[in-house]
C-alpha cells in the first residue's frame, strides 16, 4: 500500500465561517413542519444511532485534552487507573500484547508529521480514524513499512504545505485521532519497545483549534450537541438521505431542535426516545454479539465492514459502544469467545474447565501475531498471581505446544495441572470472556476458510 492514501474530496472547515452560516440558513429553510409524537420518537432514535459515534469522539477528544500531542503508554493499560486508556477503550477488554500511543490532531491550520525511527521486525501501527470512527488510513509494519520513516498527515482541505522528505498521508476531516499500537512482549522487550517509541515524534506545522461541544446526558439536549459536532465535522455525502430525515426534528449541521418547531407532545416524544435508546444500545449491542457467537461455534466475529461502516449506523454505534477505534479486518480482526461449543455461556463453575484446541498446523495464520486474552464478564483482566492474561505467538518462550505441534489453552479458576498446556485463570463461579486477536490476518481469516474452533467443557477432578 502506498504511503499516500487518498480519499474522497475534502469537507469544510471545521471552524464556523460563513459559508458553515449558509448551509445553517440552508437547511433551516427546509425543516418540514412538525412530524407529530410517533414519527419524532422514530426520528429521534435514528438520530442518536447515527450520532452516538460521533460524540463518542468528541468525548476522547476532551478526555485527552491537549491536541497535536502524542502520549504513549509505557506499560500495558491499566483499565482501572490510565486515563489515556479509558479514554480509548473505556476502561475495558484492554490488550495486553501492545503499548498504546494517543493523539488528538487537528490539521486545520497545517498538517502533523509524524517520525518513526527503525522498528526492524516488531510489529506497529499508527491508525488514523475520522470523527464518525471510519478508519482513513494506517501508518506501520503493514502499510508502509518498518524502516524509518516521516509522514506529513495532511488534511485534504488545508492549506498546501510542503514537508521535504516526508510521505504524505492525506485524510477526509481536520480533526483526526491517531491511535498507536507497538508490540511488546516480556520485560526485556518491553523496555526495546518503550526505547523505540521514546524516538516517536508528533511535529505540528501550525496552530491548533479546540472547539469544546457539551456532552449533556442522553435526552433532547443532546441531539443540539450532535448537530453542533455535524457543523465542525461536516457529515459525508453518502449520509444524505438520513439527514434529510432527521432534520424534520431539527437535527443536523447548523442545526437545533428549536429550528423543528416541535409541538410538546413531539418535543417530550423525542426526548424520551432518546433516553430508552441510549439505555437500550449497551443491551442491543450485547445481543447481537452473542447472536453472532451463537452462529459461528461460540465466537463473535465482526462483521467485514467494521472501520469501514458505510451506511451501517447501528453497526457504527455499536463498536463506537464495546471498543470506539476499532481496527479494519485487514489489520487486525478480533473474534470475542462468549458461548462454549454446547452455546452455553462460558462460566468457571464448579471444577470444570475450558479447552480451546488448536490442531497441529491449525494456529491462527497471521501475518503479525495472534492472541488469547481472558476476561470476566464485566471487561476486566481477571487477576491471578501469575500475572498471566494472555497467551500470544508473541511470547514464544512463555507459549507452551505439544509434541506433534497441537496448542492448548485451558481456561479454569485453578491450575488444571497439565504442564503440556496454556493456564489462563478464569473468575470462580462467574462469566468469562475469550478474546482471539489475529493482526495482519491471512486471507483465510478474512474469506472465512480458517475459523477458530470451539471452546470445548472438559471436567477434572
Amino acid at each position: 500500500m502506498s504511503a499516500a492514501v487518498e480519499t474522497s474530496a475534502a469537507p469544510p472547515t471545521r471552524t464556523l465561517t460563513a459559508a458553515a452560516t449558509a448551509n445553517t440558513t440552508q437547511a433551516r429553510a427546509v425543516v418540514p413542519a412538525d412530524p407529530g409524537p410517533i414519527q419524532s420518537a422514530i426520528l429521534a432514535a435514528q438520530a442518536y444511532i447515527y450520532g452516538y459515534p460521533l460524540m463518542e469522539y468528541q468525548r476522547v477528544r476532551q478526555t485527552v485534552g491537549t491536541l497535536n500531542t502524542l502520549y504513549s503508554l509505557t506499560s500495558f493499560a491499566n483499565p482501572d487507573v490510565d486515563p489515556i486508556w479509558l479514554a480509548i477503550g473505556g476502561g475495558k477488554r484492554p490488550n495486553v500484547d501492545t503499548f498504546y500511543s494517543l493523539a488528538e490532531l487537528d490539521l486545520s491550520e497545517g498538517p502533523v508529521v509524524l517520525s518513526i525511527p527503525d522498528m526492524g521486525d516488531r510489529y506497529f501501527s499508527f491508525q488514523l480514524t475520522d470523527p464518525y470512527t471510519n478508519v482513513s488510513a494506517y501508518i506501520g509494519s503493514r502499510t508502509t513499512g518498518s524502516g524509518p520513516g516521516t509522514y506529513a498527515i495532511t488534511w485534504e482541505g488545508g492549506p498546501p504545505v510542503d514537508i521535504p522528505g516526508a510521505q504524505t498521508i492525506r485524510v477526509p476531516y481536520s480533526s483526526m485521532l491517531a491511535l498507536g499500537r507497538t508490540l511488546a512482549g516480556d520485560e526485556a522487550d518491553q523496555q526495546t519497545a518503550i526505547a523505540l517509541m521514546e524516538q516517536y515524534t508528533l511535529t505540528p506545522t501550525g496552530g491548533t483549534v479546540s472547539p469544546v461541544i457539551p456532552i449533556p446526558e442522553p435526552g433532547i439536549g443532546y441531539l443540539d450537541s450532535i448537530s453542533a459536532a455535524m457543523a465542525l465535522n461536516p457529515p459525508p455525502a453518502i449520509d444524505a438521505p438520513t439527514l434529510a430525515a432527521i432534520a424534520q426534528i431539527g437535527v443536523g449541521p447548523g442545526l437545533t431542535v428549536a429550528d423543528a418547531d416541535l409541538s410538546l407532545l413531539s418535543t417530550l416524544a423525542a426526548d424520551l426516545a432518546v433516553r430508552v435508546t441510549a439505555a437500550l444500545l449497551p443491551l442491543l449491542t450485547t445481543v447481537t454479539q452473542y447472536v453472532s457467537a451463537f452462529n459461528n461455534s461460540g465466537w463473535a466475529t465482526p462483521p467485514a465492514a467494521i472501520g469501514d461502516y458505510g451506511t451501517d449506523y447501528l453497526l457504527r454505534a455499536g463498536v463506537a459502544e464495546v471498543g470506539l477505534v476499532a481496527n479494519t479486518p485487514e489489520e487486525a480482526v478480533y473474534s470475542a469467545g462468549l458461548l462454549g461449543a454446547n452455546r452455553f455461556p462460558l462460566a468457571g463453575f464448579g471444577t470444570g474447565s475450558y479447552v480451546l484446541h488448536f490442531a497441529p498446523g491449525e494456529a491462527p495464520p497471521v501475518g503479525a501475531f495472534w492472541s488469547v486474552t481472558v476476561y470476566g464478564s464485566d471487561g476486566r483482566l481477571v487477576p491471578n498471581g501469575q500475572q498471566r492474561y494472555a497467551v500470544s505467538s508473541s511470547r514464544p518462550d512463555e507459549l507452551v505446544t505439544r509434541p506433534d505441534g497441537s496448542i492448548d489453552i485451558i481456561f479454569a479458576p485453578r491450575d488444571p495441572g497439565d504442564p503440556g498446556a496454556n493456564w489462563l485463570k478464569v473468575p470462580a463461579g462467574g462469566g468469562f470472556e475469550a478474546y482471539l486477536r489475529m493482526y495482519v490476518p491471512d486471507e483465510s481469516v478474512l474469506d472465512g476458510t480458517w475459523t477458530a474452533p470451539p471452546i470445548e467443557r472438559r471436567w477434572f477432578f
